[in-house]
């Protein structure tokens, strides 16, 4: 009887899934692994580029009449778990979701004064505090409750200032709106907030809110509503949104103010993790307070150093 753990047949769907996932699926699957993409060649190389292993096989399937056809003999002889219901679907209705991992991602090696450089590459201010608004897919964010809070919070003196990726419903009407209410700066559009290790060395904290599907079904369906008809339009249904950016703020050292509706798992009571639900101005009052706090300690810094330097002359 042979020892060799079993090998994992690894199925994600494109339509919801991102780099996050793809990346946790690169670092997780082993030697003898199979990986099954419900999407395009393209969204399926990702997984080679973000370092998977070389012997895993890699199958990209796209669809059928609209739809991807069910491919239940492709678990046969492998443990297998699907990373979203789509992508389970697909397979076979008893496959297992894939669960918030136990461990955080490792958190990436820094080179000294990246920070700043990342700040005044994004214009970032060095005493503003930046919110990352994360979510994956980032089609499925609605980020007017976000945008809400932080209008709220930046109206009361906090130095805040959001940074969004671009692929966010509606980031154009909520920039807008997000300026002339709270007399903010316009937010930060990065492509690399759907990749937090690369980002997240400029930002201050992360706020992950619920699937956009249940607050605006219309501009949050995402890919969910590409080529879908009026009915399988109106059978969709809010989906809880990955851990993973989440997962990556904290492996980072970053504060995370995350939706009740996430699973963080084990993370839950890790001491960066604040929780909101619907109240708006809860989310505005812990914005503040963790833009306050620290607005409070690098001035308290910068203080002690201006005197340290003014003591040597």
């Amino acid at each position: 009887m042979s020892d060799a753990p079993a090998s994992t047949l690894h199925v994600v769907c494109f339509e919801e899934a991102g780099e996050c996932t793809l990346e946790r699926i690169a670092r997780e699957a082993r030697a003898g692994d199979r990986a099954l993409v419900l999407g395009p060649e393209r969204f399926a190389a990702r997984l080679r580029e973000l370092g998977l292993d070389p012997s895993v096989e890699v199958r990209a399937v796209g669809r059928i009449g609209g739809a991807f056809r069910r491919m239940p003999a492709l678990t046969l002889g492998a443990r297998s778990v699907a990373y979203g219901p789509r992508a389970r679907a697909a397979v076979d209705d008893r496959l297992p979701l894939a669960g918030t991992p136990a461990n955080l991602p490792p958190s990436p090696a820094w080179q000294e004064g990246r920070r700043e450089r990342m700040r005044r590459e994004l214009g970032i201010a060095p005493q503003e505090f930046a919110v990352l608004i994360a979510g994956e897919p980032s089609e499925w964010v609605d980020i007017s409750f976000a945008i809400r809070a932080l209008s709220m919070a930046r109206a009361a003196g906090a130095p805040l200032r959001a940074v969004a990726s671009p692929r966010t419903s509606r980031i154009a009407e909520l920039g807008a709106f997000f300026e002339s209410t709270a007399g903010a700066r316009p937010i930060v559009v990065d492509a690399r907030v759907d990749r937090p290790w690369e980002c997240l060395p400029a930002i201050d904290g992360v706020v992950c809110d619920q699937d956009g599907l249940a607050s605006n079904p219309t501009a949050c369906a995402g890919w969910r509503g590409r080529g879908a008809s009026l009915l399988e339009r109106d059978a969709l249904a809010p989906e809880r949104m990955s851990p993973l950016p989440a997962l990556w703020a904290l492996a980072c050292g970053k504060p995370a103010l995350v939706h009740e509706s996430i699973d963080l798992g084990g993370h839950a009571s890790h001491p960066l993790v604040t929780r909101f639900a619907s109240d708006v101005a809860q989310l505005a009052r812990e914005m503040h307070a963790r833009a306050s706090s620290t607005h409070a300690r690098a001035s308290s810094t910068h203080a002690r150093a201006s005197s340290a330097s003014a003591a040597s002359r």
